[in-house]
């Protein structure tokens, strides 16, 4: 693979890897070349602990006293939008999951496999966790089983996700729940609409309590997280001559971490006008916010990092949700994730390793 331009050697490498993994087709669902990829280039220095078909942790030799951390990433992307094959293109990696998250999949690849090679021993010990489907519905994904599982994740001090947050932590995410709301009437004839029940009007007036819904800003931890609700998807209507007897909502209710799953389903319950119902459809909880640990002090002092709150659902939640610390922290742009442009400067991969290689080997 050739060089690109003026770039160091450290930021070629991490170019050619991110270009590499982009280039290997890997929609949800179809993810079977590129974990075995993944899983060709984890090092001698980090032993299988786990595998299974869509998921896997590799660990270094455990050390007395020192901390655990787990680096994660997820593999998968969306569906392409004629944005399969990648590209260099000034000072970018462009091309289907670059953001989300390949370009992070490589840092952790690379700082990896540069441990073994220069045989480094780290100040703390190193787990990797490489994992598929994470851009599906929650229950399709394989973390769960993993947790069941492995010995090592429950070992964690803290879990770092390489998630795209343009290199700065973000702690924390919303809850992600999401609710139908079933309007019912009676059909009948357009030319005699005074013999049907109009269930489009009745969506028309019940749907306003949730459309009105204001954000709410909440402050945890020292970060404020927006809480929103949304109206996200409306079905109705049976022929352009015919009174609709149903109509379907989906609300979909982005909930700060100071609520519960309860009283987050609790809150769209009371806003649930007369005669209709209402269905829980999913939920993804919340994640403690983790913003007090020493070890996430100190990958902020290895790269003077920002931290934010995560105005999003990650992963993080699978890791606190069972008492372990996580944060997000990767080189994508948040704002290129699912984009038909896709791409991740180079620059912020070199941020992004640099980083975690301070993190990792003591040299902050």
């Amino acid at each position: 693979m050739p060089r690109f331009g003026a770039m160091s050697d450290l930021a070629t490498r991490l170019a050619e890897r991110t270009l590499e993994l982009v280039n290997i087709p890997s929609e949800s669902r179809h993810e079977a070349e590129i974990a075995a990829h993944v899983r060709s280039l984890v090092p001698p220095m980090f032993e299988p602990e786990y595998e299974a078909e869509d998921a896997f942790v590799w660990a270094s030799a455990r050390r007395e006293g020192r901390p655990l951390v787990v680096l994660a990433g997820h593999y998968d992307t969306v569906p392409g939008q004629g944005n399969v094959a990648g590209r260099i293109e000034v000072g970018h990696v462009v091309g289907l999951g670059a953001s989300d998250m390949k370009g992070g999949l490589a840092v952790m690849l690379e700082l990896a496999r540069a441990l073994d090679a220069e045989a480094i021993e780290p100040e703390i010990d190193i787990a990797l966790l490489a994992f598929g489907k994470e851009e599906l519905p929650a229950e399709f994904s394989p973390l769960p089983a993993l947790f069941d599982r492995s010995l090592v994740v429950h070992e964690a001090a803290l879990a770092i996700l390489l998630e795209p947050t343009d290199c700065t932590i973000q702690a924390g995410c919303l809850g992600n729940m999401n609710a139908r709301i079933t309007f019912h009437g009676v059909s009948g004839h357009s030319a005699r609409p005074w013999t049907a029940e109009n269930a489009i009007e009745k969506a028309l007036d019940g749907l306003r309590p949730y459309a009105a819904i204001e954000p709410r800003p909440v402050e945890i931890g020292g970060l404020t997280f927006t809480e929103v609700a949304s109206v996200t998807q409306i079905e109705g209507g049976i022929a352009t001559n015919v009174i609709p007897d149903r109509v379907e909502a989906n609300v979909n209710f982005r909930y700060a971490p100071d609520r519960s799953p309860a009283a987050a389903d609790a809150y769209l319950r009371s806003l649930l006008p007369e005669g209709a119902s209402y269905e829980h459809m999913g939920d993804s909880p919340p994640a403690r916010v983790v913003t007090d640990s020493s070890l996430v002090q100190r990958l902020r002092a290895a790269g003077n990092l920002e931290l934010e709150p995560k105005q999003a659902w990650t992963n993080v939640a699978d890791f606190t949700t069972r008492g372990i610390d996580a944060v997000n922290f990767g080189p994508g742009a948040t704002r290129y994730a699912h984009r038909r442009d896709e791409r991740v400067e180079i620059g912020a991969l070199e941020q992004a390793y640099t980083t975690l290689w301070r993190f990792v080997t003591g040299t902050v």
